[in-house]
Formats: C-alpha cells, structure tokens, sequence
C-alpha cells in the first residue's frame, strides 16, 4: 500500500500541463482602412499632453469634470465592479492549492471530593486537494483574469461616457447663457427702436400699425427668455446629476468670450488605434477572451475528477501530555467520472463555443460601430466648421442690414416693416453662430469619446 502514494502523488506532476480548451491567441482581425474617410479636424499636436478636457482651457470646466470623476455613483459602482472581479480572480487562484482545516477539543472534569480528574484530548488536521490535472481550473482563472480587465475597460468607459457628458452638457448651458445675453441685448435695442417709432406715431409721420408692429417684435424676443432661462436650469440640473450633487451646489460663472469660443483641434490618430485606445473595443476583446477561456472549463469538466485528502489525528485519554504520543495519519485519493450524464456535458462544451463566437461577432459589432461613431462626428465636425464663418458673416452683414434699415426708416424712406424683418434676422444669426460654435465643441467632446477618451 505505501508503494502506491508515491504514484497517486505524482500523478498531478506529470499530467499537470494538460490544459484543454483553445488558447486565446487576441481579436480577430478587422481589416480596418489605413485612415479615416473624413480627414477633418487635422491633427493636433500631441505636445499639450493632459486631459483632453484641458485643451478647451476652461478651469472650470476641468473641476466639473474631475468632481464627476470622483462623486459620480457610476463612476464609483464601476470601481466597486473591478474590486469585485479581482475578489473573483483570488476566489479562482485559491482552487489551485490545497485547503488545510485543523481542529482541536478537550474535556477535563473531575470530583469535589478527590483530587482526582479525568480529560479526554482530541485533535485532527486535514488536507483536501483537488490537481488541476486537465486545467479546468487554471482555465477559471485566466477567465477570471479576463473578467477582472473587461471590468476595468468597462471602468474606463464609464468614466469616459462621464466626461464626454459632462463637457457637452456645459457647453449646452454656455449657448444657453449666451442666447439669454443676446436676446436681452436685442430686447433692449428694439426697445430703442420701439420709442422711435412711438415718437414718428405721436408726431403723426407713421401710422398706428408700425408701432403695433414694434410690439409685436419686442413680444417675441422676449417669448424666447423663457425658453433660454429654463434651459439654463435643466442645464444645471444635468451637471448636479453627473457630478454627483444636487442642483443648489452647482454654481456656475459664465467664462471669457475667448475661452468658450475656444475651439481647439484633438488628433484623430489612425483607425488601427481605436482598438487600443476605446474601452468599450477593449472591454469586448476581454469578454471574447473569457468566453474562450470557459471553453477549456467545460472541455475539463468532461474527463476524471481526482482528489487527494490527507488526515492527522491525536488524543490523549487523560494527560494532554500524551497528546502526540498518539498521533496518526491517513492518505487517500478518489477519482470521479460521470457516467450517465454525458450528453449534458458535451451540450456544455457545445454551448460553450457557441458563446464565444458569439462574443466574436459582438467584438466585431463594437469594432464597426465605433469606427462608424468616429466617421460621423468627423462629418458633423467638418459640416460645423464650414457653416460657422457664413453665419459669422450672416451675423455681421444682418447688423448692418438693422442699423440700415433704422437709419432709412428714420428718414422717411423706409416702412416699418424693413426694421422689423431686419431686427428678427440679426438676431437670429446670432443665434446661430452662438450655437454652431457650442455645436462644434460638442462634437469635438464626442469625438474624443468615439476615439477613446484618451489623449
């Protein structure tokens, strides 16, 4: 009998490099073009290091950002998900060694009447292994490994998703706030424009329907207002959510002229990239490896399962001193096989290969979506760029055409009504440059968050 622990022993040694299943050899490859079809915006240069949020140069629009980092619960459940994979990865590493239990008790009584007593010692140690002889179990680990990087890529979206929503919802509140301004200085130069009018009325130069007309225009400016005020505090509300506060603790200063209408470049680097540099890409190549990885758990599961226990036991019927004097040990190992249950065994494995190629083709849809997300927003971007100087030239040319046009009706050689459609057009051109340039840094926060966030 003692010939044959030697053999039970080493068999672990020698089949321990078995390890079923298929390797993981990285993502399938794509074939993504060699640039993007949209050049625009050229590349930057990558000297600024930083934040990509620091290039707009906007300090306030950095603590908004690096608060949400901080106090957003997604931001924080994401970092509770990785603390949770890596518990799960120890969890799977500690299958590998053996597990060591040890107990020890003893009775002591006696009489009142004697000083005689009478005790009984008892204590035991085992052993229990479990050899990962066919590597179903260092499968779990390299899928648990795998887990433990999805979770930080997905960490890393979050934490991207957050900015990119954070910066786009303040640069919304800056067009807001600007449209407010404006409106309210166009409000009061059609004021100036309305008591005009009111005095040629009274004077009898003009009829009673241009100072009607006054009215009407002043009207609808400031029907606008409301619209620009409620916007401002959804705004606020947005940012409070995101940072993780409440609405009364966010208090925003509206920055200078040149740092809101900063428009700074970002380098789009090459399509081959967004697959290191985008968490979501990064999170599916890491599932795609787990589901790999679990192939080889169910392939395992298929052959013997073998056990070793091993037990140390000693008492003492009376003196704890002769508690190792007794002392004994056991050695003994079992191997299981399943025998009845095959077919569900091989359905395992089945399904086991079915999920990961279809954690391929997920791989593959976040590859296309992404490069498409990227594609679009190098369109928008390209699309505002080339509409903001017309409407930065629309604007100018409309404020000649209102001082005109007051300037002839003043005159007498020009109605009302030229006033009146001139004053509606500068102002709405300069809504529109107001907003194509918030529209342009908008985009430009999406598209670092297609391209990944990074820089």
């Amino acid at each position: 009998m003692k010939n044959r622990f030697p053999l039970i022993l080493g068999m672990p040694l020698l089949l321990g490099g078995c390890l079923f299943g298929p390797n993981f050899h990285g993502a399938p490859d794509m074939g993504l073009p060699v640039t993007w079809v949209n050049h625009m915006p050229p590349t930057a240069d990558d000297a600024a290091g930083g934040a990509w949020w620091g290039r707009f140069g906007d300090a306030q629009l950095t603590a908004l950002i690096q608060q949400g980092l901080a106090a957003n619960p997604d931001v924080i459940s994401a970092a509770l998900a990785i603390a949770r994979a890596e518990t799960q990865l120890r969890s799977a590493r500690a299958d590998l060694f053996p597990s060591v239990n040890g107990s020890v008790n003893g009775v002591n009584g006696g009489s009142f009447r004697s000083s005689t007593s009478h005790g009984q010692w008892n204590g035991g140690l085992s052993l229990a292994w479990s050899p990962d002889i066919w590597g179903g179990t260092r499968r779990e680990v390299e899928a648990a490994m795998a887990n433990v990087g999805s979770a930080r890529a997905a960490a890393a979206a979050t934490n991207t998703a957050l900015a990119s929503a954070i910066a786009t919802t303040y640069f919304e509140w800056i067009s807001a706030t600007e449209s407010l301004r404006s409106a309210r200085e166009q409000l009061v130069y059609q004021q100036r424009t309305f008591d005009i009018v009111e005095k040629r009325v009274a004077a009898g130069f003009q009829n009673r329907l241009d100072l009607e007309q006054a009215r009407v225009t002043i009207a609808n400016t400031r029907a606008q207002i409301p619209t620009y005020e409620a916007n401002i505090k959804t705004c606020c509300a947005t940012l409070a959510t995101l940072v993780g506060t409440t609405p009364d603790r966010v208090q925003l200063r509206m920055p200078a002229p040149p740092v809101f209408n900063r428009i700074p470049r970002v380098p789009t680097g090459l399509p081959s990239e967004l697959l290191r540099r985008r968490p979501d890409v990064v999170a599916a190549e890491y599932n795609l490896h787990r589901a790999t990885a679990n192939i080889g758990v169910q392939v395992a599961n298929l052959f013997p399962h073998v056990s070793l226990t091993g037990n140390v036991s000693a008492s003492a019927p009376s003196d704890f001193a002769d508690f190792f004097r007794s002392a004994g040990w056991s050695l003994s190992s079992s191997v299981s096989q399943v025998l009845f249950n095959r077919v569900q065994l091989r359905a395992n494995v089945r399904l086991a290969r079915i999920a990961e190629m279809e954690s391929a083709q997920t791989y593959r849809k976040t590859v296309l979506a992404a490069f498409a997300e990227v594609e679009e927003n190098l369109i928008d971007y390209a699309r505002l760029t080339n509409q903001l100087p017309q409407y930065e030239q629309a604007a100018r040319s409309s404020k000649e055409a209102a001082e005109l046009a007051l300037r002839l009706y003043n005159s007498g050689y020009s109605d009302y009504l030229n006033v009146a459609t001139a004053e509606r057009s500068w102002l709405n051109a300069r809504l529109n440059v107001i907003a194509a340039r918030q529209q342009i840094r908008i985009t430009l926060a999406r598209l670092v968050t297609a391209l990944g966030g990074g820089f």
